[in-house]
């Protein structure tokens, strides 16, 4: 996580290309915990308001997570979370990630839906967040 004065309080970076390939055993374990240590993680990080960075460059079709799991996962944070949460940029989305996000506009809430917004590039994540060049994994 990094933090940032203006408008900003932490910025979360989540790589894809890190996450667990779906055709492992014991996957629904593996994401199960994961969802514990993602939102441990933003209960002890996160004070204030908050960006959340999905990296989804390099990532296989197989490593991006399910709706189900996502909506696991912002249902699992307490109420202060998502009223701190200022938008989810997913970087380097494919056609695959547009397509989930556009069919499950829905079944979120209209604040949420607003929240979410697509990078085409670095640069453009760049114009959006202040980011260290250092903080993006090498793969992306």
């Amino acid at each position: 996580p990094g933090y940032h004065g203006e408008g900003f309080g932490a910025i979360l970076l989540f790589a894809a290309c890190h996450l667990p390939d779906s055709s492992i055993p014991q996957y629904g374990y593996v994401m199960e915990n994961l969802l514990r240590y993602i939102v441990g993680t933003l209960e002890r990080t996160v004070a204030d308001r908050y960006v959340l960075v999905c990296l989804s460059g390099a990532a296989a079709r197989e490593q991006i997570p399910s709706f189900g799991w996502m909506k696991r996962c912002y249902q699992a944070m307490d109420q202060r979370l998502r009223k701190s949460l200022q938008a989810v940029i997913i970087v380097h989305p494919t056609w695959y990630i547009k397509a989930l996000v556009t069919l499950s506009r829905p079944f979120l809430s209209p604040t949420f839906s607003g929240k979410v917004r697509f990078a085409a590039s670095l640069r453009e994540l760049s114009q959006l967040v202040p980011l260290e060049p250092a903080h993006v994994p090498e793969p992306i």
